[in-house]
């Protein structure tokens, strides 16, 4: 009787499995490995690499960021063929990977993909990978190219976002044996200006008005453009004073009616770009400014500022 004939990797793979005993061969089915993973001829065994600048800070006008680039080593560091799919996930915050576009091809690395490029975008959990890197020979590697770009939101619409991403693949023996990697996690996040320092709050001298000074934020894109700064109450929300100022330290007087009722007064400072970014800080620490006006003066028409 003639018996039918088995490919040898189907022999190789049901051997590993007899030879493993009852309990090892049901463990077998499934295999995980890391990136530095290593595996003998018997096994099957993946390891991926994220490498580049895909961790980076968008900071743009317009609604179009530039690219960041990196690249996705992928390994057959088994003893059988393995065909390849790639998982992404994200967490922080869902408008930004949506408005993240996603490009993966295999050739010449860069910021540019080219046209046949795959394009999705970061929030895509299940991104479909280039022809070259779908099935890969045992001990063969493939270079992903990657890029990432935010597009249509201008940095103002996304400020202050952030994303950590990760990717990871599984290569595949048929329908059961599988075994996957997970690359080093990336940050994205969108830039923002920082805080104004914290005001200090100094009387002016002969007269009833006090001034408030504060530094420029840390990270304001440089020294030459004016930023807007606006101080307000924190209770009420009300704008208290607006300058306009390139300088490293700024100050604003307040005086007469500048704020409308006696009384201690918390106040703080936002910053704003009027070009590039666009974007407006968050509002600095605050300082307690006092309003008075003397009993002789029912109407408060002469408010006096205090420190406090």
């Amino acid at each position: 009787m003639m018996r039918p004939r088995i490919p040898a990797a189907v022999a190789a793979l049901v051997t590993l499995a007899v030879l493993g005993g009852s309990g090892a061969a049901v463990a077998g089915w499934t295999a995980s490995a890391s990136v530095s993973a290593s595996a003998s001829s018997t096994t099957i065994a993946t390891a991926i690499e994220q490498t580049g600048a895909l961790s980076t800070s968008y900071r743009y006008g317009g609604t179009t960021s530039t690219a960041a680039a990196g690249q996705l080593t992928i390994r057959n560091n088994g003893g059988a063929p393995l065909s390849y799919t790639l998982t992404g996930s994200v967490a922080g915050h869902a408008t930004l990977a949506q408005k993240t576009t996603l490009r993966l091809w295999t050739g010449t690395c860069g910021a540019t993909a080219p046209s046949g490029a795959v394009v999705t975008t970061l929030a895509d959990t299940a991104p479909a990978l280039p022809a070259a890197a779908r099935t890969l020979a045992p001990g063969a590697s493939v270079v992903v190219c990657v890029s990432t770009q935010v597009e249509g939101a201008s940095n103002a619409t996304l400020q202050g976002q952030s994303v950590t991403a990760k990717f990871a693949v599984t290569g595949a023996v048929g329908t059961s044996w599988t075994t996957s990697a997970t690359a080093t996690a990336v940050t994205q996040s969108v830039y923002r200006l920082a805080a104004a320092g914290t005001p200090t709050c100094a009387a002016v001298p002969f007269t009833n008005d006090v001034r408030l000074t504060w530094s420029a934020p840390a990270n304001r894109a440089d020294t030459t453009t004016s930023l807007s700064y606006r101080v307000y109450d924190t209770a009420s929300g009300a704008t208290i004073a607006t300058v306009s100022s390139a300088g490293t330290t700024v100050s604003a007087v307040l005086s007469g009616h500048s704020i409308g009722s006696n009384g201690p007064h918390a106040l703080a400072v936002e910053a704003k770009e009027t070009t590039g970014s666009g974007t407006t800080a968050p509002g600095s620490a605050t300082v307690s400014v006092t309003r008075s006006t003397g009993l002789l003066d029912p109407l408060q028409l002469f408010p006096r500022y205090h420190c406090s």
